[in-house]
């Protein structure tokens, strides 16, 4: 769609709330956070990490989509297939697919739990999955689901806030230590959680990025088979051998998948940390902060609805 043409739909764009800010040129929709925050700050690991991957002819989804602004600069790095999913049907995703004339098939009304039953395996050569961990009552599942559906070397990145004064691998329940004042929000795991989940089924993690002032984190993982994890420790490696006891979850069943992917990561590896304050993404449709914004925030209060 033409900008002239976006302008004249400004109104529509002025009568939602936004949960993304994203940039449709002569205006942005305004986003969560408070005006003069980082927008789609909790999205900052995953725009650096993206700068490292080819995207041309790969085939991506975009794990609770939102607004859309993840899918949508995808498909603007040169996705050749772009899916989206969501819990919900979120008429601003469709708004701004439209206005910005963007072939991204979307998924509403999906889970990570339908994902056996939507998606092939081997579907995906990347598959983003920000913001959802912690909203799942079986947050492991999040891993799992998208291991099946992953192509063999497809590339996972997964992102959740961590609770960052516990070194050890564990999983708190929100419920009962208040970490996050959210009610959607039922688990925090720790930083050697969630690189410990990659690699119990069957990531190798690359790169991780650490976004200080949310205690958010990044993580990025490509698909190997079990005995070709780095890094295991005796016990997982045991654990691969014998395989996992949930038969939902069996590897000889679902691994490695049937199809192979030429997606390669060549950014910086290792653990990097990024200040929410001061990164500023060159991501496809994020805004700069000067950018008058219309609509108005989906959150409740900054620190999201209660």
């Amino acid at each position: 769609m033409s900008s002239s043409r976006i302008r004249e739909r400004e109104p529509e764009f002025a009568r939602e709330r936004w949960f993304h800010s994203i940039d449709l040129g002569d205006f942005a929709t305004s986003g969560r956070f408070p005006a003069g925050s980082p927008q789609n700050a909790t999205l900052f690991g995953f725009m650096d990490l993206i700068k490292g991957i080819e995207l041309e002819e790969m085939t991506v989804l975009d794990v609770g989509a939102v607004d859309g602004i993840s899918s949508f600069g995808m498909k603007a790095l040169g996705a050749a297939e772009v899916h989206a999913t969501d819990s919900v049907d979120k008429a601003t995703f469709r708004l701004v697919r439209d206005a910005l004339d963007l072939d991204i098939r979307y998924h509403p009304n999906t889970q990570i739990k339908d994902f056996s039953r939507t998606f092939a395996p081997g579907s995906f050569d990347l598959i983003l999955c920000a913001g959802v961990f912690y909203h799942m009552l079986n947050p492991v599942s999040s891993f799992l689901e998208c291991r099946k559906i992953i192509k063999d070397g497809g590339l996972l990145i997964m992102e959740s806030p961590y609770y960052p004064d516990e070194e050890r691998a564990a999983i708190f329940i929100n419920s009962e230590t208040e970490m996050v004042e959210e009610a959607y929000t039922y688990s925090i795991p720790t930083k050697a959680a969630l690189i410990g989940l990659m690699k119990l089924v069957g990531f190798n993690v690359l790169a991780t990025r650490m976004l200080h002032g949310l205690n958010r984190m990044t993580v990025l993982g490509q698909a190997v088979a079990p005995a070709d994890v780095e890094g295991r420790s005796k016990l997982l490696r045991r654990i691969h051998e014998v395989d996992f006891c949930d038969r939902e979850f069996r590897i000889k069943n679902h691994l490695p998948p049937p199809v192979a992917s030429r997606i390669r990561f060549t950014g910086q590896r290792g653990e990097t940390s990024l200040k929410a304050k001061s990164f500023v993404p060159t991501f496809p449709y994020h805004p700069d902060r000067s950018v008058r914004t219309v609509g108005a925030t989906l959150w409740s209060t900054p620190e999201g609805n209660f």
